[in-house]
């Protein structure tokens, strides 16, 4: 959605021309539009354009594909990492000890997926769990667990329609909160939903480690939002929902926790509250202009790099399919005339290609191995790289895009 000079602002839930470019990406590919064979080089491509709005302070795409084309179907199942299960998993434990969670209690997730972060609150003690997940193909693996799933877009109608008034004492959305079109009608859906002592959980990809680290490859068509504490702070307030605590977490390499109340609650602010939201000041437009002048200026760097080792006859796969590698590999204008195949182990992926970069994708084998990797799921490199000791002792080595180009080999690097 984009009417000339014009940008509807999410956090104004209104048009403005009051904004400023910040990093234009070109037009790419949806990156999670996996390619059939018969679909390559027919996918369409949309602008990939980050704006700063002066109004709403929210960074923010210019152009939205429809969530009808996104989340009707998709192929990102959360179970399939490790670390992001252990992770959900000390979260649910968090709030349940934070807030005196019992089996009395309702905890409902916004896009939760095939259930992993349900299904950790079920392993302690929780079982009136609700799940509203808008991809029929995924929300059949939550509801495989036994966990009571809407297969709808959770918004005020359907909420409306599906769940009783106050019902809910806990609310999550965790890395959904940026992929919300209609922000307006999500949040006034988490109002009607939400007890009056309850508590909203958002877990958002964090602004200001995405300048800090660089990477880019955050920023796609299903993250339409770029959350400073500042901003997220700034838009709830506007539906009566006040910040109480917050805390910074390395999963995606750097993500903000943060827990939102209903103006009238009890709930006091924290300390770690109070310091992030302190240290939060210093992300504004001129760091958010500089971090676009930066990445422009580093464009072709990782091509040059992998052009050089292909000279020397080198084998380079991508390790992993994510959506974030798709953004990284169309900007850089890295295709499969650099990248062999990538490997992957998420069977909705395998046998498919990668949009734009046309890269096939085939199941991760020991048998089948590079003289390097490019590391597309950098944001789990110590996972990977852990899992992956015995073939790096073989001498496959590892490239790692973020936030420099670092290759992890034999020797250490």
């Amino acid at each position: 959605m984009n009417l000339h000079n014009k940008i509807f602002s999410l956090g104004e839930n209104k048009f403005t021309t009051d904004y400023e470019y910040i990093l234009d990406l070109g037009n790419q590919p949806w990156g999670n539009h996996i390619l059939k064979e018969e679909e390559v080089g027919k996918e369409p491509t949309y602008p990939l354009k980050l704006v700063f709005c002066n109004k709403s302070e929210l960074l923010q795409l210019t152009h939205f594909v429809p969530k009808e084309v996104m989340f009707l179907d998709h192929s990102y199942v959360s179970g399939t990492t490790k670390s992001l299960a252990e992770h959900f998993y000390n979260l649910a434990k968090e709030n349940i000890n934070q807030f005196k969670l019992t089996d009395i209690h309702t905890v409902l997730d916004i896009g939760g997926n095939d259930g992993t972060q349900l299904e950790q609150y079920k392993k302690l003690g929780i079982n009136n769990l609700i799940n509203v997940e808008s991809a029929k193909n995924i929300s059949s693996l939550s509801k495989d667990k036994n966990i009571k799933t809407y297969n709808m877009f959770f918004n005020e109608e359907n909420v409306k329609e599906n769940i009783t008034k106050q019902s809910v004492d806990l609310v999550n959305a965790s890395g959904v909160f940026f992929h919300l079109e209609e922000l307006d009608s999500v949040i006034k859906g988490i109002n009607f939903v939400l007890k009056d002592d309850g508590v909203f959980v958002v877990q958002f990809m964090y602004a200001g480690s995405m300048i800090d680290n660089g990477n880019f490859d955050t920023i796609y068509h299903e993250h339409l939002c770029y959350y400073t504490i500042n901003s997220i702070q700034k838009l709830l307030k506007k539906y009566n929902l006040r910040l109480f605590d917050a805390d910074y977490n390395n999963i995606h390499s750097g993500t903000i926790i943060a827990k939102f109340c209903k103006l009238n609650s009890n709930h006091t602010i924290t300390k770690r509250c109070e310091q992030l939201i302190e240290k939060d000041k210093t992300y504004n437009l001129k760091a958010f202009k500089q971090f676009g002048n930066n990445i422009k200026s580093k464009k072709y760097n990782l091509k040059n790099k992998l052009k050089e080792l292909k000279a020397k006859k080198k084998t380079i796969y991508a390790y992993g399919a994510p959506v974030k590698g798709n953004t990284l590999l169309n900007y850089m204008e890295i295709d499969n005339s650099l990248i062999d195949k990538a490997v992957e182990i998420n069977e909705l992926k395998i046998g498919k290609y990668l949009p734009g970069s046309h890269i096939p994708i085939v199941k991760e084998t020991t048998s089948d191995l590079p003289d390097y990797y490019l590391l597309l799921s950098h944001n789990f490199k110590d996972e990977i790289v852990s899992k992956n000791q015995d073939i790096i002792n073989k001498g496959v080595k590892f490239i790692v895009p973020f936030p420099e180009i670092e290759i992890i080999g034999k020797q250490g690097k």
